[in-house]
C-alpha cells in the first residue's frame, strides 16, 4: 500500500476545521457596502455642523450673560428699584443655564463626532480588506 502522509498547521488547519464545521471564512464577516462608509461620511460632517453651531449659541449666550452682567452693574449704581434688579438676576440665571445647556451639547456633538469617526475607520478597514 502506498499512503502519503500529509502535516497541516496554522491557518491550514484553521481553514481545513472551518470546511469540517460548515462554515466558511466568508461567512464569517462579510464587508459592508460603500454605502456605509458614506453614510458614517455624511454623520461626520452633520456632526461637524452641530458642533459649529453649538459653538455659536455658547459664543452667544455668553455674549448675552456679560451685557446682563453689565446692566445689571448699571442698575445698582443707578440704585434701580429691587424689581428690575431681580429681573437682571432672573435674566443672569437664564443666561448660566444656557451655558450649561450648550456646553453639554457641545460634548455629546464631540462625542458623536468621535463615535463616527470611529465607525467610519472601521467600516473603511473593512471594506478594504485590511
Amino acid at each position: 500500500m502506498n499512503r502519503q502522509l500529509w502535516t497541516v498547521g496554522g491557518a491550514a488547519l484553521l481553514g481545513l476545521a472551518l470546511l469540517g464545521s460548515g462554515i466558511s471564512q466568508a461567512q464569517e464577516s462579510t464587508p459592508p457596502a460603500q454605502g456605509d462608509v458614506r453614510k458614517d461620511t455624511q454623520d461626520i460632517r452633520q456632526d461637524r455642523k452641530d458642533i459649529r453651531q453649538d459653538k455659536r449659541d455658547l459664543r452667544k449666550d455668553r455674549q448675552d450673560r456679560r451685557q446682563d452682567r453689565r446692566e445689571l452693574r448699571e442698575d445698582r449704581r443707578e440704585g434701580a428699584s429691587k424689581a428690575e434688579l431681580a429681573k437682571d438676576r432672573a435674566d443672569l440665571r437664564k443666561d448660566n443655564k444656557d451655558i450649561r445647556q450648550d456646553r453639554k451639547d457641545l460634548h455629546k456633538d464631540r462625542k458623536d463626532l468621535h463615535a463616527d469617526k470611529k465607525e467610519r475607520r472601521h467600516d473603511r478597514r473593512e471594506t478594504q480588506g485590511k
